[in-house]
């Protein structure tokens, strides 16, 4: 039977918000979210659209994924209104690259120093203050942590060498009900670390099941009958090590402290929520040392078949706006967070972890909003999107999408779409294998 993925790309202003699922017989699979955030100059469509996608699924209802690439808050300063206890869904696992205080703190700085506002955010401190803690309010049963590289490199589907189906084993899998949801399961070659809450800063234990595993790893899911195996495959872009030795430096001179007293005061939740408080001057002058390096630790995503679909029918239809289109042959989608894949040898890491996977990519969303600083036309070459996208709005003085990368996009045929905070800017696609 036909695996059907249904995915929109909301409009909620510079930001970042993409919801999708799985169907199958006409039967919800499974249900999945991207990241969901954007500027407090767009609260109100954040909002508008968060309540959208809810009523449109039914409060309460389960969603079984919620990925979050990074901790700039206009990525993530709408998960608490879309996982509200009483208005919103129900998560059941939270996956999110495996970050230091250091890089939490950077992104913060970054943010307040970009937007203001995002410093009164109660929500949003806390989640850099203690992810862990922070997302276990909403009651999730496991929160997988993502870290970058691992013992085989790549990602599952990256080579020619067999993924192998899902089977529900292992304790970090998807929960299965009698409603028809599909599972997924952890495939790949990689590490999966099971550990505690404050093993890892929170604040206290969670009953939530807390998991780091490599990004060489992917969840998967397959169709009733076996057929089709749809994965969901990170990548994540890591800080640059000499950017966060330069921040520590600057923050431990400003609070008086060595970097080794600093190291190890921050390993107390209560100082680093006091740093975000009651010290954000000194986290936006610490900022101001490592400008030239504006990229902090982020998680792509895969969503698509694991292999090439060979003679088997598959199809890509799309409303860009106004604009319907149909798509080729490829069906699967590539999220880059902010990535900083302008670097060659961070582009290369990427694309190398992806490698076989990039060909069945039909809709690729530019990385950091399609700002210059972080696109190169070596990601048209390589991946041959039919379609980018690019979420961003009228910003400060921000090119977003930038002119090269837009140029890049339109000067080899392929079609660019920006979703704005316009409501006619919203992408929704449907793609089917099978």
């Amino acid at each position: 039977m036909p695996l059907i993925n249904t995915r929109v790309q909301w409009a909620v202003g510079q930001g970042f918000f993409h919801s999708a699922a799985l169907i199958e017989d006409d039967e919800l699979r499974l249900r999945y979210v991207y990241d969901c955030g954007a500027k407090a100059l767009y609260e109100e469509a954040r909002s508008n659209r968060v309540d959208e996608l809810v009523v449109s699924v039914g409060r309460g209802e389960r969603l079984d994924l919620l990925f979050l690439s990074h901790v700039h808050e206009d990525h993530v300063n709408g998960v608490e209104q879309l996982l509200d206890g009483t208005t919103g869904l129900q998560v059941d696992t939270i996956v999110l690259p495996l970050l230091g205080v250091e890089d939490r703190l950077i992104a913060f700085a970054r943010s307040v120093s970009e937007d203001p506002a995002a410093a009164g955010n109660g929500f949003y401190r806390d989640l850099v203050a203690d992810p862990i803690g922070t997302l276990s309010r909403f009651n999730p049963r496991q929160i997988l942590l993502v870290r970058s590289g691992g013992p085989d490199g790549g990602a599952p589907g990256s080579d020619d060498r067999p993924v192998g189906r899902p089977d529900g084993g292992g304790e970090i899998s998807g929960l299965r009900d009698d409603k028809g949801r599909a599972s997924w399961k952890l495939v790949g070659r990689g590490d999966v670390q099971q550990v505690a809450a404050t093993q890892l800063g929170a604040s206290a234990d969670t009953a939530a099941r807390v998991a780091v595993i490599d990004d060489s790893l992917a969840l998967a899911t397959s169709s009733r009958d076996d057929a089709h195996l749809w994965l969901f495959a990170p990548f994540v872009d890591p800080l640059v090590e000499d950017a966060r030795d330069e921040f520590l430096e600057a923050l431990a001179d400003s609070l008086k402290m060595s970097i080794g007293s600093l190291q190890v005061w921050l390993k107390d939740v209560v100082n680093v929520e006091d740093l975000v408080v009651n010290h954000v001057g000194k986290l936006k002058s610490a900022y101001t040392v490592i400008t030239a390096n504006l990229n902090i630790t982020t998680m792509s995503l895969y969503s698509g078949p694991e292999r090439p679909m060979g003679d088997e029918a598959r199809w890509q239809r799309a409303r860009f706006g106004k604009w319907v289109v149909q798509g080729g042959e490829d069906v699967a989608w590539l999220g880059t967070g902010d990535a900083a894949l302008k670097q060659k040898s961070r582009r290369t890491a990427f694309l190398d972890h992806y490698d076989l996977l990039l060909r069945q990519v039909i809709t690729l969303t530019m990385p950091h909003h399609g700002s210059d600083h972080n696109f190169h036309v070596e990601l048209l070459d390589r991946i041959e999107p039919s379609f980018c996208i690019a979420a961003a709005d009228k910003f400060l003085d921000w090119k977003h999408p930038g002119p090269h990368a837009a140029q890049s996009v339109a000067s080899t045929g392929r079609f660019l779409s920006v979703v704005t905070s316009n409501p006619l800017s919203t992408v929704v696609e449907t793609v089917r294998i099978g």
